[in-house]
Order: C-alpha cells, then structure tokens, then sequence
C-alpha cells in the first residue's frame, strides 16, 4: 500500500465514522491522530503536550490542513510534503474563528464534542504501510536497549543508563516518551521507577517507550550484575510464563477481558496471586503507549493486524515487548537478537521470551 492508497483507506474510514454519526466534520489536532492521518508525519513543537500546531479538518468530501502563519512554510515544504490537504493559514496573533455544523473533533478543540475514543478505534487495524514504519521503529528500539544493555556496568546511576539510552534512541531517529530505571531496592518498591542519581549495586531494570513514525514501540529488558539469586530467576520465569499465557490467548476476536483473565488464572496458578493488582498488564498500543487497558470489564475485542504490549510484573520483574497481532498469530515487533532467551513453555507450544542480561 502507497501512502496514497493508506491515506484514502484512513480518509474512508473517517467519513464512514461521520455517516455514520450524522456529522458535517470532524477535527483531528492530537499528535497521534495526526500522525495516523498523514503516515507518520508529526504536528509538534512542544514535546511535552499531545496537542499540535497544526489540525486536520475532515468533511465527508474534503481535507484540510489547518496551521498559523509560523508553521505554514514548514508544512508546506517538509512536515506534510506531497499530502494532497487544503491549507488553511491564519495569522498566529489573530487566531482561527471556524464556524463549524454538526462537527467533532478528538479533543474538544473550539469548544467542539470530544470523539476522541472513538476516532482511536479508528487506528487500532494498522494498515500493511504502518506495519512495515512499526518494524522499523521496534527494530531500531531493540537495537538501542541492546546497546546500553551490552556496556552498561555496575555503579552507573540510574540516570546515567536514562541518559544512554535518551541518546541512542534519538541518535536512531526516535523520541524517548517513556523512560524508567528501577534498580535494586527501588526496582522491588515501584512499578514505575522514574530514574533517580542511585547507583547500581545488582540489578537494574530498563523499560522505553519509543516514539517514531508517530507508532510508539514498548519494551522492558533487564540486567543482573554477579551469580543470579534463585528468588529472582524464579520470579522472572513465572512473570515470563504469565506472558505466555496472555500471549497464547491474544487472538483476533477475542475479548481484552478474556486475555486478562487468562492473566491473573496463570498468576494463581504459579503461586502470585495479587501481583497484578499491583500494576496494569498492558494492552493494545500504536500511537498512544497504550490505547485502552486490559481489564476484567473490557469489552473491546483484539482485531487484525493490532499492536499489543502485555506487559505483566511480579516484584522486582517485569516482561514486555510490542507484538503484531495478525491471523497467524503474534510478531515481535521490539527484537533483540543479541539478548539472552530463555525457552518457555505454556499450553504445548514453546516460545523464546528475553531473559535477564546477567554481567560479572
């Protein structure tokens, strides 16, 4: 598919989304839902807000790009080159007054209803030409996580290892929207370890969400330093086996509740119940880290060609990479090739799933 051809798919399914609720139009301003419109192309300035300078307004028999007079040129000649959208400037001192009927927009912009939800729905099938953007976004992740992996040494601090790992990915292309280090004590404490000035006595955990193409890729890897305690490699197979049993259950059509509860089954099972109160267990993702949660009430049911991040935790553990979720089953779209594998099997199929790096 050309991205002509993924931009009229996307287009065709925006306008049977406004037949269908008997709207005049609808506006996209959020990073992401801009970057699905336009395959990739981005609408930020600020990295620190999911609003862009730029919106796309979709009728059902037009498209138009709407900027001030600041961004204009750059769009025009480099952000969104060669897309076939109307320009709609206006001075940045002035600002845009539309006059709008029976519209929407995905965040509430102009005072408009928020569909946001609902036009997320509308990016969950990815289209052959984001399959191929999302492998090499998970591919160029893998290789930045294995690099830091591969020299990060024992008394680093945990912001050090944020740092490398900030630079490898923006040196690949990407943006880090997600990074956390865990080690040691704070590693068993919190689930979501925001890297502090502690230094690394043993073990350390590293987890990225890496944005490119505007699709954010999700994995978790992590490290041992000296002979590994049995507590830990057990705990870290369990967490594995857990995965496997989401893994083995993520299926088209199936329900995001029933992966759940295949969860927390494998959970009791081995022996950790609890441990998924304890941290949400991941759920589809694409261009948000995580379109919507796993939960026992979820009721939306996984489709074709999906991106999905499990990603389930027992204390001082955790197992996640972006998979493809396709008729034939899942593709790890995060691989690291060079990482250690361990062999696990769940419900007759056996699967090769990261182990933990173990350094002298």
């Amino acid at each position: 598919m050309n991205k002509n051809n993924e931009l009229s798919e996307k287009l065709r399914r925006l306008r049977v989304f406004l037949k269908a609720r008997r709207l005049g139009g609808v506006l996209l301003s959020t990073r992401a839902n801009f970057s699905w419109l336009t395959g990739g192309r981005s609408n930020h300035v600020r990295s620190d807000s999911e609003k862009g300078v730029a919106s796309l307004w979709v009728t059902p028999k037009g498209a138009e790009l709407w900027c001030n007079s600041i961004e204009e040129k750059r769009f025009h000649e480099e952000e969104t080159r060669g897309l076939p959208f109307i320009y709609r400037a206006y001075p940045w001192y002035e600002g845009l007054k539309p006059k709008f009927k029976k519209a929407a927009s995905d965040d509430g912009a102009y005072g408009l209803p928020s569909l946001g939800e609902e036009v997320t729905q509308l990016r969950w099938s990815l289209t052959p030409e984001e399959v191929q953007r999302y492998r090499e976004v998970g591919k160029l992740s893998g290789e930045a996580m294995e690099a830091v992996g591969k020299r990060l040494r024992k008394g680093w601090r945990e912001n050090q290892v944020a740092a490398e790992l900030s630079k490898e990915l923006v040196g690949r292309g990407l943006e880090a929207t997600v990074v956390l280090i865990g080690s040691d004590e704070r590693l068993k404490r919190y689930r979501h370890p925001i890297p502090t000035s502690k230094k690394i006595e043993q073990t350390v955990m590293m987890v990225i969400c890496a944005r490119g193409y505007g699709l954010i890729a999700n994995l978790t890897r992590t490290v041992h330093f000296g002979p590994m305690p049995m507590d830990l490699r057990l705990r870290h197979q369990a967490c594995l086996q857990v995965e496997c049993a989401m893994w083995a259950k993520t299926k088209v059509g199936v329900k995001a509740s029933g992966v759940f509860e295949a969860c927390v089954s494998e959970y009791n099972a081995l022996g950790f119940p609890g441990e998924w109160k304890k941290h949400h267990q991941g759920g589809p993702t694409g261009y948000d880290t995580r379109d919507y949660l796993a939960t026992p009430s979820c009721e939306n049911r996984l489709v074709e060609n999906q991106a999905i991040a499990w990603n389930p935790s027992i204390t001082g553990t955790k197992s996640e990479d972006t998979v493809l979720l396709t008729k034939k089953g899942l593709e790890v779209l995060t691989p690291t090739p060079n990482w250690p594998m361990a062999n696990v099997r769940h419900g007759g199929k056996d699967y090769r799933r990261p182990d933990i790096l173990v350094k002298r």
